[in-house]
């Protein structure tokens, strides 16, 4: 199968290739953007593997001028940075001797043994610099074809070698909606407990794609029946408010904590957070959800000044979260939200200068004028002007 892609005819593409051809040596891009390419879908990163040790190909990437980071070297990999784009090489390799999570490697340059290490057969297709795609296990494109998701090989070594594979199982089915093989799927609920042994960090990066994703409820119920949920949460899930925000779509950065919440509500966002490592600024998100539970009910001017007070983004995620909930109309959710997004926070008229001018001084007393003037300001809903609010002192 040749394939004409102008993303893969991109200079700093084909540079990467030819570094890698150097010496007799050879390269393709292998996994996901050729499985994304054949799927139609939007390319993302960009991996390549190479017959070359990764100190040859850092040895090669000085004689070149080429930068280079040595990422993940230890496990083969470098990354090499072309026309300010990074892509990651990795050398081929095999087992030479295999027991779970200790198999032994060795670097090779055979492409279909590189491809039995893999995890899934979609993800062991490979393209070269002419635009040939090989599938050296021969079912990678026909699983792709089927949209089916299957394990190379036998599924419990392959989730032994990364219990990480588990969630990365159920992220390509929450992102294109496939199919699975009942063999390989029946083997996930014996190996859930493998998850304690994964980091906060690779969990969130797993999680937070599955969330992401367009099939997420169909996900989430094969997640459920495997009780994926009580070994890394210890709660069981909920699934039915998710249908609103997959059938109604919104595209808010905040919509996968949202979602993770709504399906979790039964646990503390602290401990959610805990979990899965999240960042300060997602972790005040998902604990702010629930902060504002009569938002849906108020009318413009009452929601004007609850976006003065704290800020559109905490507005429109409780709309959000609450509408979901309620299975609130959707074109008058949309009402709302546009609404918060096209409302100019209005800046408060009064400053300190202007209550020193009238002889007051600084301290608390000042603080509670202050604040008495903001309120009267607040329920004229923002229409007193800075004359009117000194005359009323």
């Amino acid at each position: 199968m040749i394939t004409q892609a102008k993303w893969l005819k991109a200079k700093n593409i084909q540079s990467v290739f030819k570094l890698l051809h150097q010496n007799g040596s050879t390269g393709r891009i292998v996994g996901g953007a050729v499985r994304d390419h054949l799927l139609g879908v939007a390319i993302g990163d960009v991996d390549f593997c190479s017959t070359h040790t990764p100190k040859q190909l850092i040895k090669i990437a000085q004689q070149n001028n080429v930068r280079y980071i040595e990422t993940g070297v230890e496990y083969g990999t470098v990354t090499l940075i072309m026309d300010h784009q990074p892509f990651e090489v990795t050398s081929l390799r095999e087992d030479v001797e295999t027991n779970g999570r200790h198999a032994k490697v060795i670097y090779g340059t055979s492409f279909k043994k590189d491809a039995m290490r893999r995890d899934f057969t979609f993800n062991a297709l490979y393209v070269d610099a002419q635009g040939e795609i090989f599938d050296p296990l021969g079912t990678g494109i026909a699983d792709l074809n089927q949209r089916k998701i299957k394990f190379i090989g036998n599924a419990k070594q392959r989730i032994e070698e990364d219990y990480l594979r588990i969630l990365r199982y159920f992220r390509f089915i929450a992102r294109f909606g496939f199919d699975y093989d009942a063999a390989d799927y029946a083997y996930i609920p014996k190996l859930v407990t493998g998850l304690e042994e994964l980091s906060a960090e690779r969990l969130l990066g797993e999680f937070k794609r599955i969330y992401e994703s367009k099939f997420l409820v169909r996900a989430l119920g094969l997640m459920a029946e495997c009780k994926i949920f009580e070994q890394v949460f210890k709660s069981k899930i909920k699934i039915d408010h998710l249908e609103y925000l997959q059938t109604n779509t919104l595209s808010y950065n905040s919509i996968w904590l949202i979602q993770l919440k709504l399906s979790l509500q039964t646990i503390e966002s602290k401990s959610i957070g805990k979990c899965l490592k999240l960042s300060n600024k997602d972790q005040k998100i998902l604990t702010q959800l629930t902060q504002l539970s009569a938002i849906l009910s108020l009318d413009k001017d009452e929601l004007s000044r609850e976006i003065y007070n704290h800020g559109q983004e905490l507005i429109r995620n409780n709309l959000i979260y609450l509408a979901a909930e309620s299975n609130f109309d959707f074109k008058r959710l949309k009402q709302k939200l546009n609404f918060v997004e096209n409302f100019e926070i209005p800046v408060f008229p009064i400053k300190g200068a202007d209550l020193f001018d009238l002889g007051y001084e600084a301290g608390p007393d000042m603080g509670k004028l202050i604040t008495q003037l903001e309120t009267k300001w607040l329920s004229s809903n923002f229409t007193l002007s800075k004359s009117a609010l000194l005359k009323a002192i």
